[in-house]
């Protein structure tokens, strides 16, 4: 047996206005559904995202986080993307310290968390570089004085 994944439902206040952020975010059109918007990135029959006008108010929302990679292109030029669209940095985070590989927290404009890692071709290089005998390494890891993790000041 097993089972097949289908929705991640977020609970929001705006869905339409939410729904145009998260299309843009994932280039995928938005489409309807039975209580909310409905955004399939590869077709109807692929995992999506399904908002809804939250059900109970008062209850505090899920800490479910959506886990992305940038289908191309490095991850910072991304975070520079998603945050013109109105995300916001949460925090940044090293998942590879040595080799300058992170991901980053952001907050759509509703405040649901998600995470951005580095794309798969910078973790591909990464990984050129370290099996290279010839390579020294040179500009790999993180920037001087990075102690991995940085905090940003939510107002």
């Amino acid at each position: 047996m097993g089972l097949t994944m289908r929705v991640v439902e977020f609970e929001c206040t705006d869905p339409l206005r939410l729904g145009e952020f998260w299309s843009a975010v994932l280039d995928a059109p938005v489409g309807p559904g039975t209580d909310g918007v409905n955004i399939a990135p590869r077709g109807e029959q692929e995992m999506r995202l399904y908002l809804v006008e939250e059900r109970a108010p008062g209850r505090p929302r899920s800490r479910t986080r959506l886990w992305l990679n940038p289908a191309q292109g490095a991850l910072r030029a991304e975070v520079d993307r998603l945050t013109c669209l109105g995300a916001r940095v949460v925090e940044r985070r090293w998942t590879n310290r040595s080799c300058g590989l992170e991901v980053v927290v952001l907050a759509d404009p509703e405040g649901n968390e998600f995470c951005v890692e580095s794309s798969d071709h910078e973790v591909a290089e990464a990984v050129r570089r370290f099996e290279d005998p010839d390579d020294d390494l040179d500009g790999m890891g993180p920037e001087p004085g990075s102690t991995g993790f940085a905090g940003v000041e939510i107002p």
